[in-house]
């Protein structure tokens, strides 16, 4: 097995920026939301390189669940996405795992998200002033939602863990990298009165929202700021039985040992590098995202450049 690059899925979005598409030198425009690293339905990324181009992820997790995932399996598959946020998306929760197996045959969704830009006094919505459902329930009556939502403000190089069950907006002027549970089960909680292509306002899923709301969960954000010294450095932003993201900020190499128990999902969110692996180079580019199936031989990172890896443990 080789790290894999893969095709990344645009999706249009009614609060899309054209940040990313820009820098990557697309014309697309309207794409707020880019699946980089999926095996869902919804979303299947092809193999760009190597002995398995042209194949999707999804297609060799099925042939072969062992080679590429190790001990983990399906379920427990990564969904890394980029979220380009031109407006505010809509105020949303995600079910946990039990209730989405139940009512949407999907899998529950907690996530993170890492801030690679952000405009001066941008904010996110993560969780709510009050942990009283009624309380909550009485600001959608009076459509006073946003009275009662807790706003973090973020900047370039920032984390945040979003739980399931945590209501939670990315708000505009922001591009995030997504990295969460293998799922695209979201329910829209409040959404600004805000109009479609059509003239409708968007669909609300106000009864699934408090069937798995809960108003006590918020999270505050990790701060990374760049190093300023030329060793490498290391540390975790999350850890826990979901996923976990550990940040590198490599000063000239480092390197991924050979891993059969898991997959891990490379992320470079600074500056273009390079990988070397059983004695070839790939280029690591600023944006992209690379697929380490399990029992790669060891990864070296070449440059200096801020790499997340996630995985499961």
């Amino acid at each position: 097995m080789y790290p894999m690059k893969l095709k990344p899925v645009y999706d249009k979005t009614i609060w899309a920026n054209d940040r990313l598409t820009t820098m990557r030198g697309l014309e697309e425009t309207g794409m707020g939301i880019c699946w980089e690293i999926s095996a869902h339905p919804h979303a299947k990324n092809v193999i760009l390189n190597g002995e398995y181009a042209g194949k999707t992820l999804d297609e060799l997790i099925k042939n072969d669940p062992t080679a590429i995932l190790g001990e983990k399996e399906l379920h427990q598959m990564l969904r890394l996405a980029y979220l380009d946020a031109a407006e505010d998306l809509s105020i949303q929760v995600h079910p946990y795992d039990e209730y989405a197996r139940e009512h949407e045959h999907d899998e529950g969704k907690t996530e993170s998200w890492y801030i690679l830009q952000a405009d001066k006094g941008a904010t996110l919505v993560a969780g709510t002033t009050a942990s009283d459902a009624a309380v909550i329930k009485e600001a959608v009556a009076c459509d006073e939602v946003e009275k009662y939502v807790r706003k973090v403000e973020v900047e370039a190089g920032d984390f945040v863990c979003i739980d399931a069950g945590m209501l939670h907006a990315l708000g505009k002027g922001i591009l995030a990298l997504e990295i969460g549970q293998n799922s695209n089960t979201t329910y829209r909680f409040y959404d600004y009165h805000r109009k479609d292509a059509s003239g409708k306002e968007r669909e609300l899923h106000i009864e699934k929202c408090f069937d798995v709301a809960d108003f006590s969960l918020h999270c505050n954000k990790i701060a990374s700021p760049f190093p300023t010294t030329a060793h490498t450095e290391e540390k975790m932003l999350v850890d826990r039985r979901e996923f976990s993201v550990r940040l590198v900020d490599v000063a000239e190499s480092y390197v991924l040992p050979k891993d059969e128990k898991r997959f891990y999902c490379l992320s470079n969110v600074s500056a273009d590098c390079a990988i070397r692996y059983q004695g070839k180079e790939l280029s690591f580019a600023f944006t992209e995202n690379i697929f380490v199936p399990a029992g790669c031989d060891d990864i070296e990172i070449i440059g200096k450049a801020r790499i997340l890896i996630s995985f499961v443990r």
